[in-house]
């Protein structure tokens, strides 16, 4: 038991140590580093999270990818035209993430976000963490609901459902609107309702973003939460 709580204290020590790097290279400007710091993780992660499938959409390759393909006769390969239109959409929704985050740093202040150290311990971090994934399901949930009544779903939510067999990047192609209220908003209800430092906010959006690329790539690889509920919902 003592090897493990030593085990964990060096995590810690060596989390610090790199958040003060990070601190050290922003000059220790919250504002700066959660506006720019968090727009570059948010976009980083969905890259990271798309490339690999969108190679894979577009070329066929590898082949051994598309044993795990659920919805094998839609869309593949990738209509070129649709896919650079898709990739536009995403764009400006990417765009509007950043702004949405500079607009919303007055409030993560407010409700306690911090970027000084300590760095939160392990122990925390992931009770923090699970709190911004219940919160994220709960409003995702009655968010995406809403936004399949009928009095709405013609001019926001149709969009995304444009694409009967997703592909990863088509994960952010909807109305703004609709990004806002299904995409933004439950991801960043946790962080703003908990508070939390600055470094598990980055973990989570990282995190979170890369799972809803997968939960939209229309491939059911081993190992990694199935996307065939949402497939399923995509050709309803």
């Amino acid at each position: 038991m003592e090897l493990l709580f030593n085990y964990i204290d060096g995590v810690d020590n060596f989390l610090n140590d790199q958040w003060l790097k990070i601190l050290l290279l922003f000059n220790h400007d919250d504002r700066l580093m959660f506006t720019f710091g968090t727009s570059l993780v948010h976009t980083v992660s969905f890259l990271i999270g798309n490339l690999f499938y969108m190679y894979v959409d577009c070329t066929g390759k590898p082949a051994w990818m598309l044993k795990y393909k659920i919805q094998k006769d839609k869309h593949f390969p990738v209509e070129p035209r649709r896919f650079f239109w898709c990739c536009a959409v995403v764009l400006f929704n990417e765009i509007l993430s950043c702004v949405l985050i500079y607009l919303s740093y007055p409030i993560m202040k407010y409700t306690g976000m911090s970027c000084d150290q300590p760095v939160p311990q392990l122990w925390k971090m992931y009770l923090l963490y699970m709190g911004f994934g219940y919160l994220n399901d709960a409003s995702f949930f009655f968010l995406h609901r809403l936004m399949h009544h009928p009095s709405i779903y013609k001019y926001c939510h149709k969009m995304h459902h444009e694409w009967i067999a997703p592909i990863s990047i088509a994960a952010v192609y909807s109305h703004p609107i609709d990004h806002i209220f299904a995409n933004f908003v439950p991801y960043f209800i946790g962080p703003i309702l908990l508070g939390s430092h600055l470094s598990l906010v980055w973990w989570w959006i990282a995190i979170a973003q890369i799972d809803t690329c997968g939960h939209h790539s229309n491939y059911h690889l081993p190992f990694l939460s199935s996307p065939q509920y949402h497939n399923y919902h995509h050709v309803k």
